[in-house]
C-alpha cells in the first residue's frame, strides 16, 4: 500500500461539529477507495488523489519524495504486485479546517507479489494530510513507516543456481572510476559464499577499503552481504541472479521490495572476464562501471 504527513497552515474560521462529520465522511470515502486500490494494485485509483504540486511530499519508510518520483517509484513498485490484503486496526481524522484533514491509521498488510513471494508489514502506520482542491479531497502530505518481514520466498527458476552463479565472481577485479582512480578487488572462495576485500585507490595511493563476506541463505535463494569499510559503520546488502547473467543488489532492509528501494545496482556478466553495474537511485540510473578481470 502506500501513503503520510506533514504539517500545514490552517485558517481560523470555526468548523461546527454538523460539518466536521460531514468532511469525516467525505474524506473516508477517499480513504476507503485508497484501500481499495492498494488491496487491487491498482496504482492509477491510488495515484489519482495525490496532489500534483509542488507542496506535495512524502515519506516512505524514511525515503522523501516530492511529487513525480514518487509517482515514478509507486508506479513500478505496483507493477510487481499481485495483489494485497489490508487490515485496519485503527483510524483517526482530525479535521483542521475546512480545507484540510489529517488522517491517521494503525494497519497491516500481507503483500502478495508477482514472482511468488510474500511480506507482512505488521505493524504498518500511515499518516495523512488531505487537502480540498476544488471539490475533491487531495492528498498534499503523508507517510508511511513500519516493519517488514518475508513470509514467503520468491519462486525463483530452478535452473537458476545462485551458488554456482555466483562464482563468476571469484578472482581480482578493477575498474577505472575516474582519471586516475581505480577500484581494485580480491574474491576467494570460503564454502558456499565469498570472502571479498576491496580498495580505491588514486595515483596508486589507497583512500578507502572494506572487506565483505558474501554468505547464501537458502531460506531466501540470495546472497546476504555483511560489508565493514574502514572508518564506517556495518553495511548489509542482498544480491541475487535474475538471470542467468543479469543480477542485482541492494541494501538488505529493501529485499522484499526490490523495486521500491531507492538505492540499487543492476549488474550484468558480458563474458568470463567483464561484466558491468548500473548504480540506480530512485530507480533511474546515474552511472554505469565496468569491471575487467585482472589475470
Amino acid at each position: 500500500m502506500l501513503i503520510a504527513c506533514f504539517s500545514c497552515g490552517t485558517n481560523n474560521k470555526p468548523v461546527s461539529d454538523a460539518q466536521k462529520e460531514k468532511i469525516k465522511g467525505e474524506v473516508k470515502e477517499v480513504v476507503n477507495t485508497i484501500v481499495k486500490g492498494g488491496e487491487e494494485a491498482n496504482f492509477d485509483l491510488v495515484s489519482g488523489f495525490f496532489h500534483n504540486s509542488p507542496d506535495f511530499i512524502a515519506l516512505f519508510n524514511g525515503n522523501p519524495f516530492t511529487y513525480q518520483p514518487f509517482v515514478d517509484m509507486g508506479k513500478s513498485m505496483f507493477s510487481t504486485l499481485l495483489n494485497q490484503e489490508g487490515t485496519i486496526l485503527d483510524e483517526k481524522y482530525m479535521v483542521l479546517d475546512n480545507s484540510n484533514v489529517l488522517f491517521t491509521e494503525n494497519t497491516k498488510w500481507l503483500v502478495n507479489f508477482k514472482d511468488g513471494h510474500a511480506i507482512l508489514e505488521d505493524p504498518w502506520a500511515m499518516q495523512y494530510v488531505f487537502k480540498k482542491v476544488g471539490n475533491e479531497w487531495k492528498i498534499i502530505s503523508f507517510n508511511e513507516s513500519g516493519v517488514e518481514k518475508i513470509i514467503k520466498a520468491s519462486e525463483t527458476p530452478k535452473e537458476l543456481n545462485q551458488v554456482e552463479l555466483m562464482k563468476q565472481f571469484l578472482g581480482n577485479w578493477k575498474c577505472d572510476i575516474a582519471k586516475d582512480t581505480v577500484f581494485y578487488c580480491e574474491n576467494k572462495s570460503y564454502g558456499t559464499g565469498i570472502e571479498l576485500n576491496f580498495k580505491y585507490t588514486t595515483k596508486g595511493k589507497t583512500y578507502s577499503e572494506a572487506k565483505l563476506l558474501w554468505g547464501y541463505d537458502k531460506n531466501v535463494d540470495k546472497y546476504i552481504i555483511a560489508q565493514i569499510t574502514k572508518g564506517m559503520d556495518i553495511e548489509f546488502w542482498a544480491v541475487w541472479f535474475i538471470s542467468k547473467s543479469k543480477y542485482l543488489m541492494l541494501p538488505y532492509s529493501d529485499i522484499s521490495n526490490p523495486d521500491g528501494s531507492s538505492f540499487k545496482w543492476e549488474g550484468e556478466i558480458k563474458s568470463p572476464d567483464i561484466f558491468v553495474e548500473t548504480t540506480m537511485k530512485n530507480n533511474q540510473a546515474i552511472k554505469t562501471d565496468t569491471y575487467t578481470r585482472v589475470k
